[in-house]
């Protein structure tokens, strides 16, 4: 897959951030691509529309994402997770056990609850964390983008004192 490519799914992935946004919740988008790069799932934050703690963007792509992402374990299929946000402990876990070769997120995650870094570093996982690719922040635009999003729902009086409660 070309960089193009990387950009045109990251930009997919910031739609549905947008979307989560209107939804009232987190703005983090998903895309799960195969290595054809044939669109196998979209997923969008809804932890506060579904009140259901488990429902970020990547669980949600994952799920949606249904029995094909099983050929990745089977087939051994290639799947490349594209994100609007450093995937969480959670969502790096379901990355995992997904076998998903390549993640690619637009936003380091160093002040909330990103994961995937802090995992990488502390070893756990380690062979398995080694066959994935990862790609962080490869485009400055699209970032400022996902800021964007981010400060518009952190604007929101409710959001934070939410957000406040969870912390």
């Amino acid at each position: 897959m070309d960089i193009n490519q990387d950009r045109y799914f990251l930009e997919l992935a910031l739609a549905e951030a947008e979307k989560a946004l209107n939804e009232n919740t987190y703005p983090v988008g998903a895309i799960i691509v195969n290595e054809n790069g044939d669109i196998v799932a979209k997923g969008r934050n809804k932890v506060h529309p579904q009140q259901d703690a488990t429902a970020h963007a990547e669980i949600d792509a994952i799920r949606n994402a249904g029995k094909s992402i099983f050929n990745a374990k089977i087939k051994g299929e290639k799947f490349t997770i594209y994100s609007t946000l450093e995937p969480c402990p959670m969502c790096t876990g379901g990355i995992l056990f997904a076998k998903i070769k390549k993640v690619v997120w637009l936003l380091n995650d160093d002040l909330g609850f990103g994961g995937y870094k802090k995992i990488k570093e502390a070893n756990i996982f380690e062979r398995k964390l080694s066959e994935i690719q990862a790609i962080e922040e490869p485009y400055e635009d699209l970032k400022e983008r996902q800021i964007e999003l981010m400060n518009k729902w952190s604007k929101n009086p409710n959001n934070v004192i939410h957000l406040r409660k969870n912390l």
